[in-house]
């Protein structure tokens, strides 16, 4: 009995030294084995069923000459995780049905979670691999890149795994970073000049036509005030132009200027390269409009026009920043909800700025009515057309 039991715990003692080793070459996956295996799609093999027009689970039995087996990958489960294919044979890789690229034989392939769902927007999409009989030759697995590092105990050197929570999503990182800055611009605008910020932000002051108004004194483009207020609307803007480009609606081509990183000092800097850009177009805009106003003798227009345009513009971008800021803490996949219906709401804003412009810095005299008509669309109409022909 004793030398039974001396066996049996010699036995298990070895099985305990062992296993650790197993477990580190089962865990152990991908090129090089520097990743770590979170999920193996080894199971979840589908296939087209001509009979049910539709996919259905992949059989052994039934599907071992099948060429193509497909799988439906959870992107949004999978986040900031690693995609691995591995064919034993050359396949062809579909995504969404659509070819993307061949695999050799043996080769692995990596596809990063976080760009697929940023391209193709979608919580799960369709991976498809076609070349090979059956599916038992093809390995596709979700695998966590290694971080830890080898740590050298005494004389001996072994490799310690961190468990740790997956990383926070960069992006809401920096949206919480831009409307911090916001607020504290805000704030910084009320306490600087109140009066100044109260009619700024109030829409009823907008819609003012009095010429003895206060805040036509002080609404020469070039005040610091109105400087202060301009760069405010630039600063939301900068912010509704990353958050799109982020999400994959490049609205008017900012992926030629951003680095389209995901980090977020890489987010940072295309948010205040962007700000630069808009704060000087929107001066330029002034020199545009100050010229098109002097051709048509409306110089008196252009200042009132210039202060109305940044007033309207900073409570409707600024109102459309809050909403998606708060929306995609709600939902992350609002641009696929909203990128159908996305830029209707702008023209109608920019065709009702018109409008509004036109009624309320109205001169005197329906000739120059006509000249303020043709400046207007000059200024805000021709603009807007070729802007939505640009991103449309």
């Amino acid at each position: 009995m004793k030398i039974f039991r001396s066996l049996l715990l010699l036995v298990l003692t070895a099985a305990g030294l062992l296993v650790p080793f197993s477990v580190q070459a089962v865990n152990e996956v991908g090129p090089g084995k520097k990743y770590f295996l979170v999920y193996d799609y080894q199971n979840d093999w589908l296939v087209y069923s001509t009979r049910y027009q539709n996919f259905v689970p992949y059989s052994r039995s039934l599907h071992e000459e099948a060429l193509s087996v497909s799988l439906l990958v959870d992107l949004l489960k999978n986040r900031h995780y690693t995609l691995l294919v591995q064919p034993q044979e050359q396949n062809y890789l579909f995504i969404e049905g659509a070819l993307q690229k061949k695999i050799e034989a043996g080769q692995w392939l990596e596809l990063n979670m976080d760009s697929l769902f940023r391209t193709y927007k979608k919580e799960e999409i369709l991976l498809t691999l076609y070349g090979s009989s059956g599916a038992e030759s093809r390995q596709v697995l979700v695998a966590n890149l290694k971080t830890a590092s080898p740590v050298a105990i005494g004389n001996a050197t072994t490799s310690l795994i961190n468990i740790k929570p997956k990383p926070t999503n960069p992006f809401r990182d920096f949206s919480a970073l831009i409307m911090l800055i916001l607020l504290i611009m805000n704030v910084l605008a009320f306490t600087s000049a109140p009066l100044s910020f109260r009619r700024f932000i109030n829409l009823l002051d907008f819609l003012e036509r009095d010429e003895r108004n206060e805040m036509n004194k002080i609404n020469k483009p070039f005040s610091a005030h109105v400087i202060f207020f301009t760069a405010l609307l630039s600063l939301v803007i900068s912010y509704l132009l990353v958050v799109s480009n982020n999400n994959g609606i490049n609205l008017f081509s900012t992926g030629t200027i951003l680095t389209g990183g995901d980090d977020l000092p890489e987010l940072v800097t295309d948010y205040f390269t962007l700000f630069a850009i808009s704060f000087l177009l929107f001066y330029l805009k002034y020199i545009y409009m100050s010229l098109v106003g002097g051709m048509l003798n409306l110089d008196s227009v252009v200042s009132i026009h210039y202060f109305k345009n940044i007033q309207l513009s900073y409570l409707f971008f600024g109102s459309c920043a809050i909403f998606l800021f708060s929306y995609s803490l709600y939902n992350p996949l609002w641009s696929v909800d909203l990128e159908s219906s996305l830029l209707a709401p702008f023209v109608i804003f920019y065709l009702l700025r018109f409008i509004s412009l036109y009624i309320l810095i109205k001169p005197v005299g329906s000739f120059i009515n006509l000249y303020l008509f043709s400046y207007l669309c000059v200024i805000e109409i021709i603009p807007l057309i070729i802007g939505v022909k640009f991103a449309l």
